[in-house]
């Protein structure tokens, strides 16, 4: 498996507190089958985690990756950044400050869960027009997705990607965020599955058991998807083919559709 989102990186955000850490962490994402992480802090949260794109950031990557083959930890690091949403990210992607997933043109973005979806949308629309592409991360945990889930529909229609996170479709975020996680995969609207992860003890990398609830829930070829195919081809930089299907305003459960 590939998990393009984990705070693996010691000591930059709320995520690894140090190196330590991070090593525990590695070894679970192996022992659950992982093969590729991309190192994801928070960036942009002004006054809090900005870890703008720095010769310390990327030396903060160095010393993981020499750690990771001191201890012999087959796990393979890539950079990235989950990005705060702002006025100004955009102009911020052009000067180079943020950076997408493993150098690429997919930027993977969080958004305040109550932000307002007009603002979303412009959000979005000013990275494309910049000529990148959103990598919204877990929009199921945000307010007006889970009130309007054909929201993520007209999103992936105007060419975003969506990432999940393990944890909502495991009920670790509460019932609103598991029953819209479902919805979503139910209806092909989600590009990946990421682990989000912070820690070693909570919220880890370990992929086993979300892996075992794609499965369950839509077979061999979508959990591929979801798990390597779709973050291949984002770290790559390749295009995701177009996918999901509008859910119905009652939630209707469908089976994903094969891609």
């Amino acid at each position: 498996m590939i998990d393009i989102h984990a705070h693996i990186l010691p000591d930059l955000d709320d995520g690894s507190e140090n190196l330590e850490e991070s090593l525990e962490m590695a070894e679970l994402a192996v022992q659950s089958g992982v093969k590729i992480i991309v190192a994801t802090p928070h960036s942009n949260q002004m006054g809090r985690f900005e870890n703008f794109h720095s010769e310390q950031l990327l030396e903060k990557y160095r010393q993981l990756r020499t750690a990771l083959e001191k201890e012999k930890i087959p796990l393979h690091i890539l950079e990235g950044m989950e990005i705060f949403a702002s006025e100004d990210m955009a102009q911020k992607i052009k000067n180079k400050q943020l950076s997408g997933i493993n150098g690429s043109d997919y930027y993977l973005v969080e958004f305040p869960f109550d932000a307002d979806p007009w603002w979303i949308r412009e959000c979005l629309e000013e990275i494309f027009d910049i000529g990148k592409i959103p990598l919204i991360a877990h929009p199921e945990r945000y307010f007006c997705v889970q009130d309007y889930p054909e929201l993520v529909y007209e999103w992936l229609q105007n060419g975003c990607v969506t990432q999940m996170n393990k944890g909502s479709i495991l009920g670790r975020f509460g019932k609103n965020v598991m029953k819209t996680a479902h919805v979503l995969l139910k209806n092909d609207l989600i590009s990946c599955m990421a682990s989000d992860a912070h820690r070693s003890y909570i919220r880890t990398p370990y992929m086993s058991e979300a892996k075992e609830m794609l499965l369950h829930l839509g077979g061999y070829e979508f959990t591929w998807y979801l798990t390597e195919k779709n973050p291949e081809c984002i770290i790559k930089n390749r295009q995701i083919p177009l996918h999901g299907r509008k859910p119905e305003k009652r939630r209707k459960y469908f089976m994903p559709a094969h891609r």
